[in-house]
C-alpha cells in the first residue's frame, strides 16, 4: 500500500499536512496562526467550566417562587456581574465565560445536575485511561460539584422530573430493564430532551446589530408602561421586566470587558498592542448597547450575542450564526467603500471569531449524548448564498470572503453551509466545490429547491421562506418565526429490524422485551407478514417517541427560560411569551417539532430486501438458517452471511428496492400525520444521525443485511457503506425515489458522499462535481456533503496520529479531527463508499 506521500493527487489539506505547513493556505495572518496554535497546544482534552453553573445556582436559590423568565434574567445579570473578565494576548474579539484560554465546556445543572457525580467519576476515569472523549476536571472542580452544585440540583433538575413523568412503556423503551440508571439510555429509541435545554437554534443576530440593546430595552420599557389589565400585568409584565434585565446583563458584561481593556492598555508597553486594547475598549463600550457603527463593531457584537446565548441555555448543536453574508454585508460594504477595511483585515477578524468558537465545546454529562457526538460535535453553522427575500440570488462579495476565511485554518470551525438553488451563479458554485476539494468537508450544501417549498407547505409567506438559515446538522430555521425548542426523540431502525425478528426483544440487552410481541418469524409464510410485524414495531416506537416529546414539552417551562432568545424573536417578543413555554402556540410562530432517524435507514431496507429475496423469492435460506446465523453473529455461518451481503442493496437504481424504502419511510409520515400534537401542529420526520448511528449499532445484533453485531448502522439516507456500486448520480436517484413523498411532515434528510482527490482533480473534476450538485439540486434532495480524502491518508493517521493531529474530516452535519474519533467511528468513515465522478 502506498503512503500518502507517494500518492499522485492529494487534497490541499493533505498536502499541507504532508509538507508540514502551518496552514492549508497563505491567507492566515501570524496573529491567527499564533492563536490557533495556542489553542491546539493547550491539549486535545477540554476543561470543564463551572462558573456559569455556580452563579446561576446562587441566583436561582434567591428567586424561588418568582416567574421563571424573571428568575432567568436575574440569573443572567448575576452571572455577567461576577464572571471573571480576561483578555489574552493577540485577541481582538473578546468574551469568554471563564479565566483560561483553550477548549472548555459549560455545565448546565438545571438540565441534568443529578448526573454530576457520575460524570465526575466518568471524566476522571476517561482522563486516566487517555480516552479520546476525556474531559479535564480539577480537584477544585470536583469540590465545587460535590459541595455546591450537586446538593442543590440532585432531584431538582429537568432530567429527573422528566423520567419520573414518563409512562411505563416509554420509560422502558428509553432505559430498558434498569430504569434506575438514568445516565445511560438503551438506544432502542433515543431521547434528547434530557441532553439539551433547547434544540439547535438561530438567533437573529442582525437585530442586535441594528437596534442595539438600547433600542430593545426602550421598546420593552415603553410596552411595560402601557400595561394596565390584570392579565397583562401577571402574564406579560414578567416577560418585559426580564427583557429589560437581560439587556442590562449583556450590556454589563460588555462594559466590564471595555474596562478591562482600558486597564490593560494603561500598563501595556507595546504601542501596537496598546492601540489594539484601546480599540477593544472603545468597541466594547459601544456595542452591543448601541447600534453598530462599523464591521469591527458588528463582529464583536455578534460574538457577544452567541456567547451570551451559551450562558442562557444548553443549545443542542450549539447556537447557529445565521445568514452572515446578509446581516454583516451593510457594515462590510460601507467600510470597504470608505477605505476603513480591507478584505485581509476582515478575514483576520473572521479568523479570530472562528478561533473563539473553536474554544467552546459542548460537554454532555450523559454518556449516551457524548457517544453520539464524537469529536465534540459542533454546529455553529454560518449560512452563505441562497436567495434574498425578493427571490433574487443572495450571493455577494462577503459570501466569498466568508468562504475563503474557512479554508486556510486547520480547524473545522465554523460549520459552513452553502445554500444552492436552480439559479445559483456558476462562480459561487465553483467556489463552493473548490472549497470542498480542500478536503476538510466544508461547506455542506442545502437545497433551496426543497427547503423553500417545505416552508410554503406550512403556510409561511414566500419572503420569509426564502430567508431561512441553516442550523444544526443540516436542519433549517426561520429565526423570527419557528418556536420549537424542545429536544426531540429518535428512531433507531436497527433495533426495529431486531425486534421484528425476535418478538420485540433485543439480544444485546439480555433479551429484554422492548417492543411488541409480533410473533415468531418461523411461522410466517409470506413477506407481507414480515412487513406487518415491522410496521407494528415501527408504529409502537413512534407512539412512545411522541409520548416522550409531549411529556418534555409540558414540563420544560418549569425548568428553563430563554429571555434573550425570546426578546430576539419577533413572534415571541410581540406576544410577551418565553420560547420555552410550550403550553400554548405563540401567535405568529410556527411549531415544527420533529422525530429523527438516527441510524439504520438503509440497514433496514437491505435487511428487508434480503429476507424477501433469500427466503421468499429465491428460497435460498430458511427462517431457521437465517435466524440461527443472526443469533450466533455469523460465527461458522460465513456462507449464509455472503448470501446476505450479496443480496440486492439500496442505492443501485433497483426500483422495487427504492419503493420498499419509500413505503418504510411512509410508515412514519403517515403515523405523525394521523397523530398531530394536542395543539394541532404536526411533527416532522427527519433522518439525521450525527454520530448516533455508531452507538445505535453497538446495541444492535447482526442484521440480515450481512452486518455483524455491534457494528455501526448506515447513516442518514445514504446507502449501506460500500454497497452502492453505480456512481453518485445513480445513488442520488435512489435516495430521491426512496424519500419522494408529497407530505409536509417530511423534513431534512442527511447525505454523505466521499471522493478520492484524484477522482475530481483539476478543473475537469471541479466541473464534474458541479454537475453532480446541479443534479442533486434538480432531484430536490435536502442536503449533501462531501469527504474528499485519500483512504491511505486516513490509514496513515491511525498509525501516526501526532503527525495527522490536525486532519479534519466530515462526519455527519459537522466536521472534526479524525484522530480524536473512536476506532469505530474512524472505521465507519473508512468504510464509506468512494464515489467516482
Amino acid at each position: 500500500m502506498n503512503s500518502p506521500e507517494k500518492l499522485n493527487v492529494y487534497s490541499a489539506q493533505e498536502a499541507a499536512l504532508i509538507e508540514g505547513k502551518r496552514s492549508v493556505f497563505e491567507n492566515v495572518s501570524e496573529r491567527a496562526l499564533r492563536l490557533f496554535e495556542r489553542v491546539r497546544s493547550a491539549g486535545l482534552q477540554p476543561r470543564i467550566s463551572l462558573e456559569r453553573a455556580v452563579y446561576f445556582t446562587e441566583s436561582l436559590k434567591e428567586t424561588e417562587g418568582q416567574p421563571i423568565v424573571l428568575r432567568w434574567a436575574k440569573a443572567l445579570l448575576h452571572t455577567t456581574q461576577n464572571l471573571p473578565v480576561c483578555i489574552f494576548a493577540d485577541e481582538l474579539i473578546v468574551g469568554r465565560p471563564n479565566d483560561f484560554f483553550g477548549k472548555h465546556g459549560i455545565i448546565y445543572p438545571e438540565l441534568d445536575g443529578s448526573l454530576m457525580l457520575e460524570a465526575v467519576e466518568a471524566f476522571r476515569k476517561a482522563h486516566a485511561e487517555g480516552k479520546k472523549d476525556a474531559v479535564i476536571i480539577t480537584d477544585e472542580d470536583e469540590r465545587v460539584i460535590r459541595d455546591v452544585l450537586f446538593p442543590y440540583w440532585n432531584g431538582r433538575d429537568f432530567t429527573t422530573s422528566f423520567i419520573q413523568a414518563l409512562p411505563e412503556e416509554a420509560r422502558n423503551y428509553t432505559y430498558g430493564a434498569d430504569k434506575s440508571n438514568i445516565s445511560r439510555q438503551s438506544m432502542a429509541i433515543m431521547c434528547t430532551s434530557t441532553m439539551r435545554s433547547s434544540q439547535n437554534w438561530v438567533i437573529d443576530h442582525g437585530k442586535l446589530l441594528r437596534l442595539g440593546l438600547k433600542g430593545i430595552r426602550a421598546e420593552a420599557q415603553a410596552r411595560l408602561a402601557e400595561l394596565t389589565s390584570p392579565f397583562d400585568l401577571t402574564q406579560k409584565a414578567p416577560f418585559l421586566e426580564a427583557v429589560i434585565i437581560t439587556c442590562d446583563a449583556l450590556s454589563t458584561w460588555a462594559r466590564r470587558f471595555s474596562e478591562k481593556a482600558t486597564a490593560m492598555a494603561a500598563t501595556e508597553t507595546s504601542a501596537e498592542r496598546k492601540a489594539e486594547l484601546l480599540e477593544i475598549a472603545d468597541v466594547c463600550a459601544w456595542v452591543p448597547e448601541n447600534p453598530c457603527r462599523s464591521f469591527r463593531d458588528a463582529i464583536q457584537a455578534q460574538w457577544f450575542s452567541q456567547c451570551f446565548s451559551r450562558l442562557e441555555e444548553m443549545i443542542g448543536g450549539d447556537i447557529n450564526q445565521g445568514r452572515m453574508d446578509q446581516y454583516l454585508w451593510p457594515y462590510y460594504q460601507a467600510d470597504i467603500e470608505a477605505g476603513r477595511l480591507t478584505e485581509e483585515k476582515a478575514t483576520e477578524l473572521f479568523h479570530c471569531l472562528w478561533i473563539n468558537m473553536m474554544q467552546y465545546l459542548q460537554l454532555n454529562l450523559s454518556p449516551t449524548a457524548a457517544a453520539g457526538r464524537e469529536g465534540f460535535s459542533h454546529h455553529e453553522t454560518v449560512t452563505i448564498g441562497g436567495q434574498t427575500r425578493e427571490g433574487e440570488d443572495a450571493t455577494n462579495e462577503l459570501s466569498y470572503v466568508l468562504l475563503e476565511s474557512t479554508r486556510g485554518l486547520r480547524t473545522s470551525y465554523p460549520e459552513l453551509s452553502a445554500r444552492i438553488h436552480s439559479n445559483t451563479p456558476e462562480r459561487f458554485l465553483h467556489a463552493v466545490v473548490e472549497a470542498n476539494k480542500d478536503g476538510k468537508g466544508s461547506p455542506k450544501i442545502i437545497n433551496d429547491e426543497y427547503v423553500v417549498p417545505f416552508y410554503l407547505s406550512h403556510g409561511v409567506g414566500m419572503a420569509d421562506a426564502l430567508d431561512y438559515a441553516v442550523s444544526g446538522c443540516m436542519e433549517s430555521r426561520l429565526p423570527n418565526i419557528e418556536t420549537h425548542k424542545t429536544g426531540n426523540s429518535a428512531v433507531n431502525y436497527g433495533p426495529i429490524i431486531e425486534m421484528t425478528l425476535r418478538d420485540g426483544r433485543m439480544k444485546l440487552w439480555n433479551d429484554h422485551q422492548f417492543g411488541l410481541r409480533t410473533g415468531d418469524p418461523r411461522s410466517w409464510t409470506s413477506f407481507d407478514q414480515v412487513w406487518a410485524a415491522f410496521k407494528a414495531q415501527t408504529e409502537n416506537v413512534l407512539k412512545n417517541i411522541m409520548i416522550q416529546g409531549d411529556t418534555a414539552r409540558k414540563l420544560k417551562s418549569r425548568y428553563f427560560a430563554a429571555p434573550y432568545a425570546s426578546m430576539m424573536h419577533d413572534a415571541a417578543s410581540k406576544a410577551c411569551m418565553d420560547l420555552q413555554r410550550h403550553d400554548e402556540v405563540i401567535p405568529g410562530g410556527l411549531d415544527l417539532s420533529c422525530i429523527d432517524g438516527i441510524g439504520g435507514f438503509a440497514t433496514a431496507i437491505d435487511s428487508l430486501v434480503a429476507i424477501r429475496t433469500l427466503i421468499f423469492e429465491q428460497k435460498k435460506l430458511t427462517w431457521d438458517e437465517l435466524l440461527d446465523a443472526l443469533e450466533c453473529n455469523w460465527e461458522g455461518k460465513e456462507a449464509i452471511r455472503q448470501l446476505c451481503l450479496n443480496a440486492p442493496k439500496f442505492g443501485n437504481g433497483d426500483e422495487w428496492i427504492e419503493l420498499l424504502g419509500k413505503e418504510m419511510y411512509r410508515i412514519s409520515l403517515d403515523y405523525t400525520r394521523n397523530n398531530p400534537k394536542s395543539n394541532g401542529t404536526p411533527t416532522m420526520v427527519r433522518i439525521i444521525p450525527i454520530t448516533f448511528h455508531v452507538p445505535a449499532g453497538r446495541v444492535t445484533m447482526a442484521t440480515p443485511s450481512g452486518r455483524p453485531a455491534g457494528e455501526y448502522l448506515s447513516e442518514g439516507i445514504s446507502p449501506t457503506h460500500g454497497m452502492d456500486m453505480k456512481g453518485p448520480t445513480v445513488t442520488m436517484n435512489s435516495m430521491a425515489k426512496a424519500t419522494a413523498i408529497a407530505c409536509k411532515e417530511k423534513g431534512a434528510n442527511l447525505i454523505n458522499m466521499k471522493f478520492a482527490p484524484a477522482n475530481i482533480a483539476g478543473e475537469t473534476g471541479t466541473r464534474r462535481l458541479m454537475q453532480i450538485i446541479r443534479h442533486w439540486c434538480n432531484l430536490k434532495l435536502w442536503h449533501v456533503q462531501f469527504n474528499v480524502i485519500n483512504r491511505d491518508t486516513l490509514l496513515a493517521a491511525q498509525k501516526d496520529p501526532e503527525k495527522y493531529r490536525d486532519l479534519v474530516v466530515r462526519i455527519a452535519g459537522y466536521c472534526a479531527y479524525f484522530v480524536e474519533l473512536t476506532p469505530m467511528q474512524q472505521a465507519e468513515i473508512l468504510a464509506r463508499t468512494e464515489e467516482h465522478a
